[in-house]
């Protein structure tokens, strides 16, 4: 019987993960699959060893705080590689965890791919030379990725964005609108900090007051907060209303978002919807690893277009003030038609549904390259 093992951590990994193992039990349906994730990728049918999505961290103390579980999950990784002599590593995002098992899985002699890239190409690009000496093959969900690692001599392939069937699922604007209360015609801003209890705790008060002076120069505008399953509702204050559970809907429902850099402004831009993206971390945070980022655009609706197609808020500039300012810029004078029609040609850059399956096609080609050296990889 073959066996994979799969590393993931946090929210998007698990989701990834789970993706990625029903497209490979739908081309091998005896494979057995184990590793590290969350709820969606038990679902899927692995067998985890541990579940990374509950202490998924921001910056480096939180990160020193949960120690001890990262040790934790090394260490029964390590045992899994010997109890369970795994055919192939699939490692998921995660780097900090990831690359360090990386180091693991290359003494046992194990074929790796490396699928959802870390983004080496905006900081710490020094870690490119380890991911060339450790992973045999990165398969990779943004253009420019492919070229990025290929140029620097590592094996990669791009496979095009796991969200973009699901987000090409997501209802319709108006269908959206009824489903999260929003009535017809009404100006709608919506609001995501963040789906981690700390993320919202920091970007929340300043989201507020953005609402506020918001309504303050555009009266009638209706605020709607996105909570992920780790915030609770009843933290959301007036005037702005909270819905769970319906983040997409309020994505495609919104005239204009406030959301926090990450997967969700990914996810916006396929939608199609505006957005201001803002992010905050501590300073300690900032200083340290501030001087290790080597781009100024965050947003990928950005780096896909390869100009600042949406405004970008971040750090010292995160303010209720700016915000708010650039809210209000963003609509008057056709600005929103503007950015939508930019969204859209960054959408056609993403290739077409499909990419869980054809990145397990290139995993089980990893694995059959291992065992057919003659035969070389595609």
């Amino acid at each position: 019987m073959t066996t994979l093992l799969i590393v993931a951590g946090e929210t998007s990994g698990d989701l990834h993960g789970a993706n990625l193992a029903r497209a490979l039990r739908e081309r091998e349906p005896d494979i057995r699959l184990v590793g590290a994730g969350g709820p969606r990728m038990r679902e899927a049918g692995v067998e985890l060893v541990d579940d990374t999505t509950s202490y998924a961290t921001i910056g480096i103390v939180d990160a020193f705080r949960q120690m001890h579980r990262y040790m934790r999950l090394y260490r029964l990784l390590g045992s899994a590689l010997i109890r369970w002599k795994p055919d192939a590593v699939v490692l998921i995002d995660y780097p900090d965890f990831n690359l360090r098992f990386a180091e693991r899985v290359k003494d046992q002699g194990t074929p790796l791919v490396y699928y959802i890239s870390p983004q080496l190409w905006a900081w710490r690009e020094g870690r490119v030379a380890t991911v060339k000496r450790l992973v045999d093959r990165m398969v990779v969900i943004f253009p420019f990725e492919e070229e990025f690692y290929r140029q620097r001599g590592v094996d990669a392939v791009f496979v095009g964005h796991p969200l973009v069937e699901r987000l090409d699922a997501v209802t319709g604007r108006e269908e959206a609108r009824k489903a999260i209360g929003v009535a017809p015609g009404t100006r709608l801003v919506g609001l995501l900090p963040g789906s981690r209890r700390k993320e919202f705790q920091r970007h929340f008060p300043i989201l507020k007051e953005a609402a506020s002076r918001i309504a303050s120069a555009l009266p009638g505008t209706e605020f709607i907060l996105g909570c992920a399953a780790g915030v609770d509702p009843s933290w959301v204050t007036p005037p702005i209303r909270a819905v769970q559970g319906l983040t997409h809907e309020l994505m495609r429902a919104s005239d204009l978002l406030l959301v926090k850099s990450g997967t969700s402004t990914f996810e916006a831009a396929m939608l199609g919807t505006p957005m201001i993206v803002f992010y905050r971390v501590s300073l300690l945070t900032y200083l340290t690893l501030g001087p290790l980022i080597r781009t100024d655009t965050f947003a990928m609706a950005n780096i896909l277009a390869g100009r600042k197609v949406v405004p970008e808020l971040m750090q010292n500039d995160c303010t209720a003030e700016k915000i708010a300012a650039e809210a209000v810029r963003m609509f008057a004078g056709g600005r929103l038609e503007e950015v939508r029609r930019d969204l859209a040609a960054v959408r056609a850059r993403l290739g077409p549904p499909g990419a869980a399956g054809r990145a397990a096609d290139e995993v089980l080609r990893t694995m059959d390259a291992a065992t057919s050296p003659a035969r070389p990889l595609p």
